[in-house]
């Protein structure tokens, strides 16, 4: 029923994360599951891991194609590999809550109007929990215009949707903002959205405020934000945000602070 999917290009020489997120997959209490694993560009540590895991575990299927490097590459692969109605997405550093999958397959189940649901999390920094996020429940294009409603790890898609769209989009702007770019081109086709308003899911934040993104990758979100907010029709209003990638990267990371305290989003 559900094909799990994770990009891994895992460098850190401590596996911990790694291991922390597979196994809250594997540890589900809905089991019927496949958990396909594109892992090109990690560390012999974490490939080893990787290796013995999928032996153990005849749910894990590893893919090694040997040149894909990007998230949206290695998703495209598994895309094309799995056998599941849903589609389930997880990172090699984040968790997910034991009754993640069997809640959201039970509400996409009985909502058949919405294409795909994510959760609530926990915010983790350096092992420790450090507050929640919490989004709308039913998300509207408005609610892209600041920051992207879903947290992308969290999501269960149904298939037909995900190939309505034609997947993850490979394009050269859409590297580190390929989440945004599918979420709304899938809104561009009428399809909805939702959360589940429980915190089903831990996600792991970077120690740096503005995250790890190059100022090159926030050019590419304002690109992306521009096409899709013009494909939608909503240009006129979208265009004040569209720069907003662009600000963050500019501003002092104090001001940047206030800011997300001012709009809850830390």
């Amino acid at each position: 029923m559900v094909s799990v999917l994770m990009g891994v290009l895992y460098r850190n020489q401590d596996i911990s994360k790694l291991k922390t997120s597979i196994e809250s997959i594997l540890s589900q209490t809905y089991n019927d599951f496949e958990f396909l694993i594109c892992d090109d560009g990690s560390n012999d540590k974490a490939k080893d891991y990787l290796d013995r895991i999928s032996k153990k575990d005849s749910r894990v299927k590893l893919i090694r194609y040997g040149n894909k490097f990007h998230l949206a590459e290695k998703l495209n692969v598994c895309i094309k590999e799995a056998k599941g109605k849903y589609i389930a997405r997880m990172d090699d550093d984040d968790y997910s809550h034991s009754k993640r999958l069997e809640k959201q397959v039970i509400f996409l189940d009985k909502n058949p109007e919405i294409a795909f649901v994510g959760t609530n999390v926990n915010l983790v920094c350096e092992n420790k929990n450090i507050g929640t996020r919490k989004f709308p429940e039913y998300p509207q294009v408005k609610d892209f215009y600041f920051t992207q409603p879903y947290i992308h790890p969290t999501i269960l898609f149904r298939r037909d949707a995900i190939e309505m769209v034609n997947g993850y989009s490979e394009d050269k702007y859409s590297i580190l903002c390929e989440d945004y770019d599918l979420f709304l081109r899938l809104y561009a086709e009428g399809y909805k959205g939702a959360n589940l308003q429980e915190i089903l899911f831990d996600y792991t934040l970077s120690t740096n405020i503005k995250g790890n993104r190059k100022f090159k990758h926030r050019i590419n979100e304002s690109v992306t934000r521009y096409r899709r907010f013009k494909q939608l029709g909503c240009l006129t209003n979208a265009i004040p945000y569209i720069f907003k990638p662009l600000v963050v990267g500019i501003l002092p990371e104090n001001i940047i602070k206030i800011i997300k305290k001012m709009k809850k989003i830390s």
